[in-house]
């Protein structure tokens, strides 16, 4: 039994006096979280700034008495928690705060020469949490410092002016200032020097000189005076030894190098000083010398129990019975017929945007799915723009037991062997927009126009698209990447939401409208003209340089859509939208949407009565409509059958941007005038960490009741555009870009060269199980789900009618991937929707279904609400799927609800289970 003797904590709990210069560092790091809760960009809430600052302080004191017998007021911690709350990212996860703090802190005391902690105890948490923690506690993107263009290059200047004035003469430790800086500055143009051939000098400079992380480590951290050297001669050299280690560190990796460096040169010195200890006073002072009020191992035993629970809280075990298992069977592209070829699309762009083609045609490999010949069997359609003319844009018909047969579409054909006069198709859906009962095909163009096609098929082998000529996409130049359709005024037919990434026109061409065109930019009208580059974002995290969205409104007659006013129906952001979201979040009868947005917020409209749309926001960054991440991806189910749907939001979680997926639960009462959202990712393990993600799509695929997600992943390969000997990592080049301003940031002639570059390529795909409402389990890998390509839109398709959801996958840079789910012994029923054409549209989209059951004597309930598009880049089954269970469980008086979407509600029962069954609004079961 381990006796623990009370110890005397000494000295009374004294405020530091007012001329403490910790006060003035403490409040101008406070300043800097301040302005980036509410004028930058930090995804950051009061709650969590407190909660870190108050853990940091108290873990200070009780360690502090507990080790040393002091008391203290820890503002020395306060300091150090503050630099954490700045400069790390812990993915919305309350929990994943102990381990930045509690690493901070400890080492405090556990790490010492002398009696006296020796490493900068923020640096010293931020190198431990970026070696240990890359999942979930990481570097917060530098990027963020920047807020908007405006305030793009104050904050540099105001970091260093602050630190100037208030406490830069009173630490004395100019010298250690001045010859880091010369230094790295020195070191900055040898860099640009090299590579000059890769990325243009000023960006390399700008991105590396004007980073606010970069002084926030200057002139916070490796000046500490508590564990810097003092003297003159001791300050140079450590000042030019970060500098040398951070050059040595960059020929190995390229993120993060300065933080390697600093601690590096500490734990060098810390190694000296301890021999320096050894040999002069024969004994040492380091971790298991502290002389402590408590056994170590009890103090070690401490240390590692918020550890252990930072590690291992987010690695659910998953809980799902034998029963439930899945299988699936990956289909060759010789048995599918989904196939591929390269095309020399990359090499057709204009020569002056060569470096960047493989970045800017990274998207667009887009499917779509529905019955167009009324067979009963899911057909096709891949828009595969980086492909050869044989496979681009091209319809595959079911033909039974997962293979399809390609056929052309002369009326879309003559666009795609042009791209300088036509574009490229980027995105492409299916929708009754006539209400005749069959598939109409919309095809978005990106960098041309984009088309409509009516579907006027006459038999099962007759399949014919005409273009329907609709005035305004005759007229309108369009970057397309996503749209949807949806009756936004409940008059009984769909409209129409296009939604544009980049602007379609040339910004800086203030005389005329130029069309942006990627293939042909215009020539330069004088001497130093770049007002053809400036095109790309303007900003890493709030760029508002993009497309207009327009709405059109269908007219019921020949001309199919008209242009509504964007800007009076509230719609009138320009953000660089990739993917449209409809669904009900208040259960009021008008379909609302959710605009996924890259770089940047969000938007999340509540459709007022079809009137308008008023766009929900939060307080504070990461709130709903405020966050400030990288929007991929909108995928809409109803995740914990609480009967309000979900909204699932890809993003990216790597070195630089590790901010993960969002996943917002819907908790908003039925008619109010707010949305009501929480983000729970990181609780429910759905953050997709360590994966640029894309598409997903929602789904029951293991038919248990409950909705699960699968991922795509992967950025780009070399494989294209081999170039070097060993394929380069651009994501270092694009940390330069991040954190320049929009007069860099914007121009495309500013950016370093992709070719022979990879973005972290070809990862693995994710299957997120529902662990009944608990959270998702990963069991890709369990499945031999286990191809690994830069896969784009997820859909979702029963393609061989057995009662399980299959699996069809784009990959940008090669051939279709297709997986059928052998699920067996399960129950399941399908339902066909189909408005009755007037009050409903046709496609029933919008309408709402409940299944009620009960199950060995207990009911169940499922909800789902009719959508067409339900993801980026991919349209997947328009049935509704309800899985219920294995089959030894006994199903009974199953009843469905609809409620259409013109209000109409009816009840059917339903006897017969294992097969689809349609709901015509029209007849009466």
């Amino acid at each position: 039994m381990i006796n623990i003797k009370p110890s005397t904590w000494t000295g009374t709990y004294q405020l530091p006096a007012r001329s403490d210069v910790r006060w003035r560092a403490f409040g101008l790091l406070f300043l800097y979280l301040v302005l980036g809760m509410t004028v930058l960009g930090f995804s950051r809430q009061p709650m969590h700034i407190f909660i870190l600052i108050a853990a940091g302080a108290l873990l200070d004191v009780v360690l502090s008495g507990l080790l040393r017998g002091r008391k203290i007021f820890p503002l020395s911690a306060m300091i150090s928690c503050s630099s954490l709350a700045l400069i790390l990212n812990w993915s919305f996860g309350m929990h994943n705060l102990w381990l930045p703090v509690f690493i901070c802190i400890a080492s405090k005391y556990l790490i010492t020469l002398k009696g006296k902690h020796f490493f900068n105890p923020s640096l010293f948490a931020i190198c431990v949490c970026i070696l240990l923690g890359s999942e979930y506690v990481t570097l917060a993107p530098a990027y963020q410092w920047y807020g908007s263009a405006e305030t793009a290059w104050l904050m540099g200047f105001f970091i260093v002016t602050g630190a100037l004035f208030l406490f830069y003469f009173k630490i004395n430790r100019g010298w250690l200032i001045g010859s880091f800086l010369l230094a790295f500055f020195l070191q900055t143009i040898l860099r640009a020097y090299i590579m000059e051939h890769i990325i243009p000098w000023e960006t390399l400079f700008i991105g590396s000189l004007t980073s606010p992380a970069f002084y926030l480590f200057t002139f916070y951290m490796i000046t500490d005076p508590a564990t810097s050297p003092s003297k003159k001669s001791d300050q140079i050299i450590v000042g030019l030894l970060i500098a040398f280690f951070d050059l040595l560190f960059h020929l190995k990796f390229s993120l993060y190098t300065f933080f390697f460096a600093g601690i590096t040169v500490a734990g060098i010195r810390y190694l000296y000083f301890l021999g320096k200890q050894f040999w002069t006073e024969g004994g040492l002072s380091p971790v298991w010398a502290i002389k402590a009020k408590i056994p170590h191992a009890v103090l070690l035993f401490i240390f590692s129990i918020p550890v252990l629970l930072a590690f291992n809280i987010n690695n659910k075990e998953s809980l799902i019975p034998e029963e439930d298992t899945m299988n699936l069977k990956r289909i060759t592209s010789e048995h599918s017929g989904l196939g591929w070829a390269k095309s020399c699309l990359l090499e057709q762009t204009d020569p002056r945007l060569a470096h960047v083609a493989k970045w800017i045609l990274s998207v667009g490999d887009a499917s779509a799915v529905a019955d167009i010949n009324k067979d009963g069997l899911p057909d096709i359609f891949l828009t595969q723009p980086l492909k050869a003319s044989e496979w681009k844009a091209k319809l595959y018909i079911n033909k039974g037991n997962l293979s399809f047969e390609k056929i052309n579409i002369p009326d879309l054909d003559h666009y795609l062997d042009d791209p300088v006069k036509f574009g490229v198709p980027g995105f492409a859906f299916f929708m009754d927009y006539d209400n005749d009962g069959d598939k109409d095909l919309f095809v978005g163009f990106g960098f041309g126009k984009s088309h409509l096609f009516e579907n006027l098929s006459t038999s099962k082998e007759d399949i014919i698209f005409k273009e329907v000529k609709v005035p305004f996409l005759e007229n309108q130049h369009t970057v397309c990447l996503a749209a949807n359709a949806f009756d936004y005024d409940n008059d009984g037919y769909l409209d129409l939401l296009i939604t544009n990434t980049l602007q379609t026109h040339l910004p800086a061409y203030k005389d005329k409208r130029e069309e942006l065109n990627i293939f042909k930019l215009p020539e330069p009208a004088y001497e130093g003209d770049d007002r053809m580059f400036q095109f790309m974002h303007e900003s890493w995290h709030n760029a508002n340089n993009g497309g207009l969205n327009y709405l059109l409104k269908n007219n019921r007659d020949s001309s199919a859509f008209s242009l509504l006013n964007s800007d009076s129906l509230g719609l009138g952001a320009t953000r660089w939208s990739l993917a449209v979201g409809t669904v009900d979040i208040n259960n009021d009868g008008f379909t609302d949407l959710y605009i996924a947005n890259d770089f940047g917020r969000d938007d999340c409209y509540l459709n007022m009565g079809g009137k308008y749309f008023k766009r929900q926001e939060g307080e504070f960054y990461g709130d709903l409509g405020l966050d400030t991440y990288k929007g991929m991806n909108v995928s809409v189910g109803d995740l914990d059958k609480n009967g309000k749907e979900d909204v699932y939001i890809s993003n990216v979680h790597h070195a630089m941007q590790a901010e993960g997926s969002l996943l917002w639960m819907n908790y908003t009462e039925k008619d109010a005038l707010k949305a009501d959202f929480e983000e729970q990712a990181s609780q429910l393990n759905a953050l997709n960490t360590n994966r640029f993600g894309w598409g997903a799509a929602i789904g029951d695929l293991n038919l248990n009741g409950w909705q699960d997600i699968v991922q795509a992943n992967g950025m780009v390969d070399a494989s294209w555009d081999p170039k070097f000997e060993e394929p380069a990592d651009y994501w270092y080049y694009q940390a330069q870009i991040a954190r320049t301003g929009p007069e860099i940031h914007s121009f495309a002639d500013k950016w370093a060269d992709i070719r022979g570059c990879y973005i972290y390529p070809n990862e693995p795909d994710r299957i997120l199980i529902n662990n009944y409402g608990k959270g998702f389990v990963d069991i890709a890998e369990q499945l031999d789900f286990n191809h690994q390509a830069n896969t784009r839109g997820v859909a979702l398709v029963d393609f061989d009618n057995d009662g399980d959801l299959d699996i069809l996958i784009t990959d940008q840079f090669g051939a279709p991937i297709l997986y059928e789910n052998e699920l067996k012994n399960h129950n399941w029923v399908g339902l066909r929707l189909k408005g009755n054409g007037h009050t409903t549209n046709s496609e029933a989209v919008g309408s709402k279904v409940w299944i009620i059951y009960e199950v060995n004597g207990g009911q169940q309930e499922q909800y789902r609400e009719m959508r067409l598009v339900n993801g980026f880049s991919a349209m997947g089954d328009s049935r509704l799927l309800f899985g219920l269970g294995h089959k030894k469980h006994q199903i009974e008086n199953l009843q469905v609800k609809v409620q259409w979407h013109n209000g109409e509600q009816q009840v059917f029962s339903i006897n017969d289970l294992n097969k689809y069954i349609e709901i015509d609004q029209g007849l009466k079961m």
